[in-house]
């Protein structure tokens, strides 16, 4: 007789903590899809909650502290947990979350250096990849400037890749002006590094194996160093 009450006993127990679990997933999921409805996202989720909370206990999902970086992937998720006359503390509760938000995404392929232009961004639903921090895109910001680096068609364009639409990026031709006395030897160049006009940069004369150091006058012209 004894083992199977403590079979029983032992289900109980088990059923017990999955319902805790339940409880605390629960809670979790909805703080999550509540947090994504609230700004037009989507928010796939998945709970692998264990543990056990008091009988009557009352649960809080926290809300996330302003300007907490979301990432898809591997997550937690606070809920605050008050049981019948205990002290109230809070369960961080596992979760890998995957987020889709509006984000502008390439049209086509773009090279380094290109500069954006009508049609080469739409708004679309886009699923972060784990690990990735999420940058929901607004209609009313549409991405503009230089591409810092060479994209694929279905990316999604960010604020980090770009540089300002009067920035110079690396390999853009340039003429290196040297001044010596009363001559000025003109030579083409090409950057080193991206530089706006009235910014420090190094430049690379073909057939020249030192780079040549200035600033640069304008976005066709680079005053080198005398030397």
């Amino acid at each position: 007789m004894k083992p199977l009450w403590f079979a029983l006993a032992a289900c109980a127990a088990t059923d017990g903590a999955l319902a805790d679990a339940d409880r605390l997933c629960q809670t979790a999921r909805s703080a999550v899809e509540r947090f994504a409805a609230e700004r037009g996202w989507q928010a796939d989720v998945r709970c692998r909650a264990t543990g056990t909370v008091a009988d009557g206990a009352a649960l809080q999902a926290v809300d996330l502290p302003q300007g907490t970086p979301l990432r898809s992937g591997p997550s937690t998720w606070s809920v605050r947990v008050q049981a019948p006359n205990a002290a109230a503390y809070v369960q961080r509760v596992p979760l890998t979350i995957a987020w889709s938000t509006p984000a502008w995404v390439s049209q086509r392929e773009l090279s380094a250096g290109a500069l954006l232009q009508d049609g080469d961004v739409q708004l679309l639903p886009r699923r972060w990849p784990n690990g990735m921090v999420v940058a929901a895109a607004r209609e009313d910001a549409r991405p503009s400037g230089r591409l810092r680096q060479g994209i694929r068609a279905g990316e999604a364009v960010t604020a980090a890749q770009l540089l300002p639409a009067d920035a110079l990026v690396r390999g853009d031709h340039v003429t290196a002006v040297l001044a010596e006395g009363a001559m000025e030897i003109r030579m083409p160049a090409q950057l080193l590094a991206p530089a706006r006009v009235g910014e420090r940069v190094r430049a690379q004369v073909q057939g020249r194996t030192a780079a040549l150091e200035g600033r640069l006058a304008d976005d066709q012209t680079l005053k080198v160093d005398s030397p």
